[in-house]
């Protein structure tokens, strides 16, 4: 099966930030963030995003990364689409608004 997976970057305040990812995975499975970090000095954030079997999740399923705090110099949010298995099946690159 093919996923898409998109992301909105939303400005809380001052410098926190959270994201909401959408994914279109099957029914029957649903997403949870399970690493939501970035390197010292590095401009751009990586999350991974976990598809878990759950019987009664509905066909598109969003998640939040809960709130963080955007470094200085970071550019973007990466974030990775792993199936049940760990492979990972889609991924997504967005900038943070000027």
């Amino acid at each position: 099966m093919s996923y898409t997976l998109t992301q909105q970057l939303n400005h809380i305040n001052e410098n926190s930030w959270d994201d909401t990812i959408t994914s279109d995975n099957a029914p029957g499975l649903f997403i949870a963030v399970t690493a939501n970090s970035i390197e010292a000095g590095a401009a751009q954030r990586e999350m991974t995003v976990q598809l878990f079997e759950l019987e009664q999740a509905p066909e598109e399923n969003v998640t939040n990364s809960g709130l963080y705090i955007r470094q200085d110099g970071e550019t973007s949010v990466k974030a990775v689409l792993l199936d049940t298995s760990g492979k990972e099946v889609a991924s997504n690159v967005t900038d943070y608004p000027l």
